[in-house]
């Protein structure tokens, strides 16, 4: 008998081998992504029509030994092509895998190509048509370990594309794995079914045909098996109508529910096209407020429900499986529940006990299926899990307290300042290690990275209970939350930019106004720490010149300016930062024309500059080894060569602000002594109040010419 090979997606294998058993295949082993199986010609057409699990049926031809290119032209000149093309005229080569000899894929299937060519041609003396578009068949070379073998297509286009899909969604869910989904659910193909996030409607139409026993395949126009020398049309007929005669009528019930009016009315349109809108229903519904019918004897909730790659990207989904979890214990007593997401952290809301779990792979994204059984026991809740107050962590409910009381305490100082961008939690609790910054109702959490020795699920674990807690207490959404992981930077500038987002909006700092953007990069555009430094700074500016070093987005500049500074010279190697600071004196009102900015190395601008400054702002970056700059810098190095250059940019009697955020920075006091300042230590004059409880945020000196 032929020996064929059955393809499909990862995870699906096994699923794969029983269901080709149960048509009738023989020697069946699986491997990745495929099953290998041995059937007659009339069992691996009925496979075509039945099965739900693979995406194509390719047909073994011939196995070529050896691998470089003259065995694999030879091999397959001397096999007989003439039975395959006697009712084909044109055909595609498809080539797998690579070789020391054979480096790509087009180079392999060029030397199958001219093979089959030369081998027709010496046959007949005619030339087959190539056709990579739409070709009579497909023949498909499959390289490994130093063997090539061939097949010829058995099955056609993927046998996902079950012909109804008329529209998708965003992340639309292939048949052949809504078909393995509900196998690994376990649903006994009689109790009802029911799907909470239907979208398309694959899963719901899946069921319904496997519940009915209607063949996925009959909905194709044609499969390349007609072209096989061993067709028969009337034994194909009669298998045809063999396979018809087996479906029987729905006797369970099938409902989906959908929030979006959009997609019910797509989904619908697909259950339509499949012959289906008697058999499933599918309203508009919330799924975390979707309720069956009390008089509906358990059953299966089989879902696909939206998840995001990271948690980051998820932060709507914290409330809505906190809030469906609470609806499947309340509603759905004695049910299973399977549930899809690739963030099993999000499974973990629902707070159920989970049964099995199976990996999967939905495209690229890998996933996890996981089953829960809704016993009693299961689905007790406490009063306050019913108000939606519960913690996945048992240090949760203090991390949540400490929130509150800094809230309390900072709200009040805020509106006294007019400040809407302040920290509202830094790290309060060690074993929530995080920063929580607000600014005029969005949310940035900083995720420090945690040191090995912490259980990584466990951190994962409390960074949830901190997103989720947040989400509920701001009503948080992708708009208004952004996740920022504080790591080592390993050389990178720590300005680097994070994706490709633009949102900036405006927030109030005491006199100032500032755009700030929580997306695009690693930090926001204001420093917060630095909040009271420029305030201070600002004091000393009213009709100075004023030199701002490593400006950023210039908030220390608008300021000075505000402050009444004759002039504000602003430097920075960013065009960027240089033009959001323009558009801060803008945004202020300040007339840019008696005002300056410079992209430069500030190192090099200094060495060049012949203009003098009556005060000079100065806080760079810890480390930076940007390509705009021809050397690497250090601050704990370099401070005291860059405060001797601005020396010689002051004026008699200047002054000069410096600080930095090197937690263990120590300043070469007698250096600078010797360059003839005098130092003034403001580090604890500049600690903001929402960074009250960290003194050692920043340090910051004043240092005036003697």
């Amino acid at each position: 008998m032929p020996n064929f090979i059955a393809l499909t997606s990862a995870g699906i294998e096994p699923l794969l081998a029983t269901e080709l058993e149960s048509l009738g295949a023989t020697d069946v082993h699986h491997k990745l992504q495929s099953v290998y199986f041995t059937a007659t010609f009339e069992v691996a057409q009925s496979i075509c029509l039945w099965s739900r699990l693979a995406t194509r049926i390719l047909r073994y031809v011939t196995e070529i030994k050896g691998s470089d290119k003259d065995d694999i032209y030879n091999g397959v000149l001397g096999f007989d092509w003439h039975p395959y093309f006697t009712k084909s005229r044109s055909f595609s080569v498809e080539f797998v895998g690579t070789d020391k000899s054979i480096r790509n894929t087009q180079f392999g299937a060029l030397i199958v190509k001219d093979a089959i060519v030369d081998n027709l041609r010496e046959e007949s003396g005619k030339r087959p048509d190539i056709d990579k578009e739409n070709p009579d068949i497909r023949i498909q070379a499959r390289m490994f370990k130093g063997k090539c073998k061939i097949y010829v297509d058995f099955s056609g286009p993927s046998l996902h594309q079950r012909g109804f899909r008329t529209e998708q969604g965003a992340a639309p869910l292939k048949e052949h794995l809504a078909a393995a989904i509900i196998k690994r659910s376990g649903w006994d193909e009689k109790s009802p079914f029911v799907d909470m996030f239907s979208g398309s409607g694959t899963l719901l139409i899946e069921a319904a045909g496997m519940h009915m026993k209607r063949a996925p395949g009959l909905n194709k126009r044609s499969f390349p098996f007609v072209k096989h020398p061993e067709f028969s049309v009337f034994k194909y007929e009669a298998l045809r109508d063999e396979v018809i005669a087996q479906e029987v009528p729905a006797s369970t019930t099938f409902i989906g529910y959908e929030i979006s009016k959009y997609v019910v009315d797509k989904a619908m349109l697909n259950v339509e096209n499949a012959g289906l809108e008697d058999v499933i229903t599918i309203a508009q519904q919330d799924a975390s407020k979707a309720m069956v019918s009390k008089s509906l004897e358990p059953g299966w909730i089989v879902s696909n429900p939206p998840y995001g790659e990271r948690l980051g990207e998820s932060i709507v989904l914290l409330s809505l499986f906190k809030r469906l979890g609470l609806n499947l214990k309340q509603n759905y007593e004695n049910w299973h529940v399977s549930l899809l997401s690739s963030q099993p952290m999000l499974i973990k809301l629902l707070r159920l006990q989970k049964s099995k779990e199976f990996k999967l792979k939905n495209g690229q994204i890998d996933t996890v299926l996981t089953n829960y059984v809704l016993t009693p026991q299961q689905c007790e809740l406490s009063e306050s899990a019913k108000n939606g107050k519960y913690y996945l962590s048992k240090d949760g409910q203090a991390f949540e307290g400490r929130l509150d009381k800094n809230l309390k305490r900072l709200t009040k100082w805020a509106k006294k300042e007019d400040v809407t961008c302040y920290r509202i939690y830094d790290a309060d609790i060690p074993e929530y290690n995080v920063a929580v910054d607000y600014y005029d109702g969005k949310i940035v959490v900083y995720e420090y990275q945690a040191p090995k020795t912490v259980n990584a699920v466990l951190a994962e674990t409390r960074l949830l209970d901190v997103l989720s807690i947040l989400q509920q207490k701001f009503n948080l959404d992708e708009n208004t939350f952004a996740l920022k992981v504080r790591k080592s930077q390993k050389g990178k500038d720590q300005y680097e930019k994070e994706d490709s987002k633009f949102h900036r909006f405006t927030v109030n700092e005491f006199n100032a106004q500032f755009y700030v953007n929580i997306h695009d990069y690693l930090d926001t555009g204001l420093f917060l720490d630095h909040r009271s430094t420029r305030k201070e700074f600002a004091s000393w500016c009213n009709d100075k010149t004023v030199l701002n070093l490593f400006c950023y987005t210039g908030s220390v500049s608008v300021h000075a300016a505000l402050g009444g500074a004759k002039s504000v010279t602003s430097v920075d190697m960013s065009n960027t930062y240089l033009d959001w600071c323009e558009d801060n004196f803008r945004l202020n009102r300040i007339d840019t024309k008696s005002h300056f900015f410079q992209r430069a190395d500030c190192l090099d601008w200094l060495t060049k500059c012949h203009d003098k400054f009556d005060l000079v702002f100065l806080d760079p970056p810890s480390f930076s080894n940007s390509k705009k700059m021809d050397r690497t810098w250090d601050v704990q190095r370099d401070h005291v060569e860059i405060i001797k250059l601005v020396k010689d940019r002051l004026n008699d009697g200047g002054e000069l602000l410096f600080s930095n955020n090197l937690r263990n920075f120590k300043l070469d006091v007698a250096a600078i002594e010797e360059l003839g300042f005098a130092i003034k230590d403001m580090t604890k004059q500049t600690l903001p109040e929402d960074f009250q409880r960290n003194s050692k945020i920043h340090q910051c000196w004043k240092l005036s010419l003697k």
